[in-house]
């Protein structure tokens, strides 16, 4: 009977050992969350986010950013490389440390990812306008394009193949959603000049 007691505090050792434990494993596993977005603060999906150790310590890990432009990485801890890839955009890379106390310690992980135009390019600042002043169109050496019309303005990325531009609006002011990331402009050129073009029917001039 003498044993019972000092075995009961046996046990009570044992299990705040493994309370211990438990509270040292969680605070090794760190969470980080992320976004990406494009420059007009659009989310994008499907867009590859690689985390590589910085030292000999740590693992690669791969995540994939949801339909909200959202991504989530857990376990990681210590001086990583994020990088950012997704086709048409330019990659973008950022180091910080994931747990610890360090001043570049990541308390979240975003990324504005410049869109790389699929095809040509103006090589200067090119502007169209309809003769009544109704329809102006913009394009710049960027791959950026600004226009205004009747129902709206709005700006976007844009590409050129021989003669036609197929422009993607991302960012559009008008009385509706006309045109979104999945709905292209597409625009024909008069000549291989570039001095005029069509735009919903209507002709605008090189300026």
């Amino acid at each position: 009977m003498q044993m019972f007691p000092h075995r009961k505090g046996l046990v009570l050792v044992a299990v705040f050992g493994f309370v211990l434990t438990l509270a040292a494993s969680a605070d090794a596993q760190s969470f980080l969350r992320g976004k990406v977005t494009d420059f007009w603060d659009n989310p994008l999906e499907g867009v590859s986010v690689l985390a590589e150790p910085e030292g000999s310590l740590g693992r690669t890990v791969t995540e994939t950013s949801d339909e909200d432009g959202e991504f989530y990485f857990s376990g990681l801890r210590g001086d990583y490389s994020f990088t950012a890839t997704l086709d048409g955009y330019q990659g973008l890379r950022q180091i910080g440390t994931v747990g610890g106390t360090s001043r570049n310690e990541l308390g979240r992980l975003d990324f504005q990812m410049p869109v790389v135009a699929t095809g040509g390019r103006f090589r200067e600042e090119i502007e169209f306008e309809a003769g009544d002043g109704a329809a102006r169109l913009k394009f710049d050496e960027d791959g950026t394009f600004e226009f205004e019309d009747a129902d709206g303005e709005g700006e976007g990325t844009y590409g050129i193949v021989e003669l036609t531009a197929v422009m993607i609006v991302r960012d559009y002011d008008g009385p509706d959603d006309k045109f979104s990331v999945n709905m292209p402009v597409v625009v024909e050129f008069g000549d291989k000049m570039f001095s005029s073009l069509t735009h919903n029917g209507v002709e605008l001039s090189k300026k």
